[in-house]
């Protein structure tokens, strides 16, 4: 694939050390434009997944995951003291646990501060998360979705959700995320390819769509039903 392939399909990562590869004089200034672009959306400081192995969760039938459940766990405590509480030990644990610890107390920090529509906050936590287990797909996935629908910009989602969906292949929801980005810079460029490999994640995200993950599957094909309202001029 080439550079503008790997742009286009929302692969930044890989358009990124790609691009450090180039030796080509004719190639070099394409190259240069894309490592400085990507640059500046901090691509060259990106957590590093390792070779160790990961379970992978699937997405459950409420749009959980196991991941999830401190959250409703915390969520359900009505004692204001206890839930103080339960708050200074998830923070206690980030500041001394053990890595994958410390990455499940930011996670579930991040999903707090999103019921509570804080999504500055979120998105800090959820990338502390990713710091501390680069390898949990969860982790990229949540902080790519998280970005996308509250204002980040888009090169910034979609180098999350790039390792979300390396990491966790079949998972529908990555899939679905990335295509609505590229469909906000189809949008907002006006660049045909960004909606063309949209269309084909879209295509993606549903093959790989579980049978439970019913409303998942009515938003995938919604999706793709309104493709046509993307209209260049």
């Amino acid at each position: 694939m080439t550079l503008d392939d790997y742009f286009y399909n929302g692969e930044l990562m890989k358009c990124y050390e790609a691009a450090k590869q180039v030796t080509d004089d004719t190639e070099k200034a394409l190259a240069d434009k894309y490592i400085k672009l990507l640059e500046e959306y901090d691509f060259a400081s990106y957590p590093k997944p390792t070779l160790a192995v990961e379970i992978q969760h699937a997405e459950r039938a409420d749009e959980s995951y196991p991941e999830s459940d401190a959250v409703a766990e915390i969520r359900a405590i009505k004692d204001e003291e206890a839930f103080s509480q339960r708050i200074k030990e998830l923070e206690e644990v980030a500041k001394t646990g053990m890595p994958i610890q410390k990455a499940q107390s930011f996670f579930t920090q991040g999903e707090l501060f999103l019921f509570a529509h804080h999504y500055n906050e979120s998105v800090h936590c959820f990338k502390q998360a990713v710091k501390e287990s680069p390898n949990k797909a969860l982790y990229w996935g949540i902080t790519g979705q998280t970005m996308h629908r509250f204002g980040w910009m888009p090169f910034d989602a979609l180098g999350y959700l790039e390792q979300a969906i390396t990491l966790d292949p079949k998972n529908a929801r990555w899939k679905w995320n990335k295509a609505l980005v590229l469909i906000q810079l189809a949008k907002d460029l006006q660049m045909a390819p960004f909606i063309a490999n949209a269309a084909i994640t879209l295509e993606e995200a549903l093959a790989v769509c579980d049978e439970h993950q019913r409303s998942l599957k009515d938003a995938i094909q919604n999706t793709i039903d309104n493709m046509d309202n993307y209209v260049f001029s």
